[in-house]
């Protein structure tokens, strides 16, 4: 704002700038943080559209922020997640290469989906449980899957 508060479209930018910041301070019922330095401007452009439940999102923010087994890495992506549903927001911890190994070797090296061998090299670490459906990245919670279905699993 301050960089272009003298530009002939300044008065255009300062309303924009009241709508993000109405828009945010609406759904938003409590200001943490981890919203100081967010791409507001972009989430308002994609989402303000929308109807949120601002209560909902407390909810959901509040439940993501305790994170008990520590597997988000950034807490600020908690924001964009709420809002698109993307899980990649969330940075959530990926199983180390000790338990991949763990889990392979249990499996004996056999894709659960497609019931095929395949070299550790060849398989990637999947949560059976997804993490928004309340799973976590535990070795209980772990298989792993070729590449094809890991995909196909994706792609669902």
């Amino acid at each position: 704002m301050a960089l272009h508060q003298h530009d002939h479209t300044a008065a255009e930018l300062k309303e924009y700038y009241q709508a993000v910041i109405s828009w945010v301070e609406t759904i938003f019922m409590k200001y943490r943080k981890e919203m100081k330095g967010l791409k507001w401007g972009i989430f308002y452009n994609k989402y303000h559209h929308i109807d949120f439940s601002p209560q909902k999102l407390e909810a959901q923010i509040t439940e993501l922020m305790k994170d008990e087994y520590d597997e988000i890495s950034s807490k600020k992506g908690i924001y964009e997640y709420v809002l698109s549903g993307d899980e990649r927001c969330l940075s959530i911890r990926a199983f180390k290469d000790s338990e991949k190994r763990a889990v392979y070797e249990r499996q004996k090296g056999i894709c659960p989906k497609c019931g095929k061998h395949f070299e550790i090299s060849e398989m990637e670490a999947d949560h059976i449980t997804p993490y928004s459906k309340g799973g976590h990245t535990t070795l209980e919670n772990c298989q792993m899957l070729c590449r094809d279905c890991n995909r196909r699993k994706s792609a669902v």
